[in-house]
């Protein structure tokens, strides 16, 4: 089970909008990184990407490389850099052990309370090895694509320690969600970049968002290891 302390967040009912990281390198250029901070191409599955999360025994889609433009680590002060998925690719489990997916909206009650569990849950997720990526689709008014003012207003009001980006629609996780129902979350197995879970709604509880994804990654078994087993030496 995950370690979280977290009864000091409180226990709220489960609610969502709608009908229904220190280790992670800044792109170096407009298009991003196709490969991870230690070179190895991003995951390119004979089957193609896709969207449909693990179901027991059966694996989960690898998610696309997608690519955005935002706050590493919160950071407005360097500015908006390119931010993608092959940023936190680890074949090696040297960083990572879950990398956690959200979608916001300014507008949306429920996502602003789960932003702020999420920030105060920042060193016991870090402690357990998650790091949270999170974009911002809408701003203030549902179904208005989010602007650079609106990410930068979201950042500082919640005081983010982890990467926002911007995916006004949503563009990039449009395909994962029906678009107003959210918080959006998803759990991605930094190992292979396989999609582990997918939901919509805030549970009122960090470690109840999560505990899904480390219980699927404990679970699956990657398959054999493609990149230079020297990487992995010191793990």
């Amino acid at each position: 089970m995950v370690r979280l302390g977290l009864a000091a967040l409180g226990a709220l009912a489960a609610v969502g909008c709608g009908s229904s990281d220190p280790m992670v390198t800044s792109a170096t250029s407009a298009g991003g990184h196709d490969t991870n901070p230690d070179g190895v191409p991003y995951p390119n599955p004979s089957g193609g990407y896709g969207r449909t999360p693990r179901s027991g025994n059966t694996p989960g889609s690898v998610i696309a490389n997608f690519k955005f433009r935002g706050y590493l680590n919160g950071d407005v002060s360097n500015g908006l850099t390119t931010i993608s998925l092959a940023d936190y690719y680890d074949p090696c489990r040297k960083r990572y052990k879950l990398l956690h997916l959200s979608v916001a909206g300014v507008w949306c009650n429920p996502c602003n309370m789960e932003t702020d569990a999420l920030v105060a849950a920042k060193s016991l997720l870090q402690s357990d090895g998650i790091v949270v990526l999170q974009a911002l689709s809408d701003g203030p008014m549902e179904g208005v694509g989010a602007t650079q003012t609106d990410l930068t207003y979201w950042v500082n009001r919640h005081k983010s320690n982890f990467s926002e980006v911007l995916d006004p629609g949503p563009v990039q996780f449009g395909g994962f969600f029906i678009a107003n129902e959210i918080p959006w979350n998803a759990d991605v197995d930094p190992r292979t970049m396989e999609l582990l879970s997918s939901s919509t709604g805030w549970s009122g509880d960090v470690a109840t968002t999560v505990q899904a994804g480390l219980n699927a990654v404990a679970m699956a078994v990657p398959p054999p290891l493609t990149v230079n087993s020297s990487l992995c030496n010191d793990q």
